[in-house]
């Protein structure tokens, strides 16, 4: 456990002039936050991402169209490394509606973006300084699934590149009940379809995480409130399905729909968040790495569409959309429970938190 102070980037869905990005501090040993910054001047940037050496800090703007025309946009964000102050960005326009996810690749020569309306995928080139060039790839999705009101046409969630080489991207299509898989070509430039990882009728994927051992992949199924896992041990690039695990408790009956999902850094517990039952279910991992119920903390807020664990696994920050709040939880280690720590901070509709990895 590291008693150090970790920096935190929060988006929100705000107006344009309304703060959507706050920048906060948490305190290590005391589990203090801190907020230092909040800024406008973009509408719902609804999730981040910063690069390695947190210097920029990238964010989409989930709109369904810009300036008149259908569409998002990404911001790209220098970050100053002394005052951690956001400078005026690089605008890119996302070429899809309503974009809801972004993510570089390890080599943070690529960065994703995921339109949840707009049924395509959007990939730019970035510089050595982490500037996005203009868009060169759009990975386009077609077809529908069973749920008539959810499932009518592709909505990208997510697309998250493999952790270790970046060689494939994966993105979890909730209109389709698929993680859709796309290979980068020999030349690094051209990216083609991989293959897919067929979820259940219904499951409607979201987002995924996955192990620390780049060979096990989990994915939340955002209508069913299950999480599937995958193993990546056969044919390279193309997960086989092993076993979906309910998000709730047995005796919950209300509606609910899950968001979040992540993987302890030790690699011994799952994590994902349920809109409606309110709660981060926790799951341990048995020998053979598959998934087993081990809880479920209530996020003391209304709709966790997002959360993050510290790097050194010793904090949780759930952000609770429509209770505006974003809520510390100190995790147990032996358990993996979060445990809440008495500490929160009041942000207008908070939905995706990060955390900079990095020394501060």
């Amino acid at each position: 456990m590291e008693n150090r102070d970790w920096e935190l980037w929060v988006g929100a869905y705000a107006s344009a002039d309304q703060a959507g990005i706050t920048r906060l501090t948490l305190n290590g040993a005391t589990g203090e936050i801190t907020k230092t910054n909040e800024y406008g001047g973009i509408e719902n940037p609804s999730f981040l991402a910063l690069n390695r050496a947190g210097n920029v800090l990238y964010a989409v703007s989930e709109t369904m169209e810009v300036e008149g025309q259908p569409g998002g946009r990404m911001i790209a964000y220098p970050v100053d490394p002394q005052t951690r102050k956001l400078s005026d960005g690089w605008e890119r326009l996302t070429h899809g509606a309503a974009p809801c996810h972004v993510s570089l690749d390890p080599d943070e020569r690529w960065l994703a973006v995921a339109n949840y309306f707009g049924a395509a995928v959007t990939l730019y080139p970035l510089e050595p300084g982490g500037k996005p060039g203009d868009a060169m790839v759009r990975l386009r999705h077609a077809g529908s699934g069973p749920h008539k009101a959810r499932q009518e046409m592709p909505h990208p969630h997510s697309a998250v590149f493999h952790p270790k080489d970046g060689k494939f991207l994966y993105v979890p299509d909730l209109g389709l009940d698929r993680v859709m898989i796309y290979g980068k070509g020999e030349d690094g430039v051209d990216w083609s379809s991989a293959g897919a990882a067929a979820l259940a009728p219904e499951d409607g994927p979201r987002h995924l995480a996955f192990h620390p051992d780049g060979q096990t992949m989990f994915v939340v199924n955002e209508l069913s409130g299950s999480v599937t896992r995958f193993v990546l041990g056969g044919e390279p690039g193309k997960p086989e399905r092993r076993e979906t695990v309910t998000t709730l408790p047995p005796s919950f009956r209300g509606e609910n729909t899950c968001a979040e999902i992540a993987v302890s850094p030790d690699g011994r517990f799952v994590y994902a968040s349920n809109r409606g039952h309110d709660s981060i279910a926790v799951f341990r991992l048995d020998e053979e790495g598959a998934l087993s119920p081990a809880g479920h903390v209530s996020t003391r807020g209304r709709t966790p569409r997002h959360f993050a664990v510290t790097p050194d696994g010793s904090w949780l920050i759930a952000a609770n959309q429509d209770s505006d709040s974003l809520v510390l939880f100190r995790i147990e280690p032996e358990s993996g429970l979060p445990i809440f720590h008495g500490v929160q901070a009041n942000i207008g509709k908070p939905v995706c938190v990060r955390i900079n990895p990095g020394p501060r």
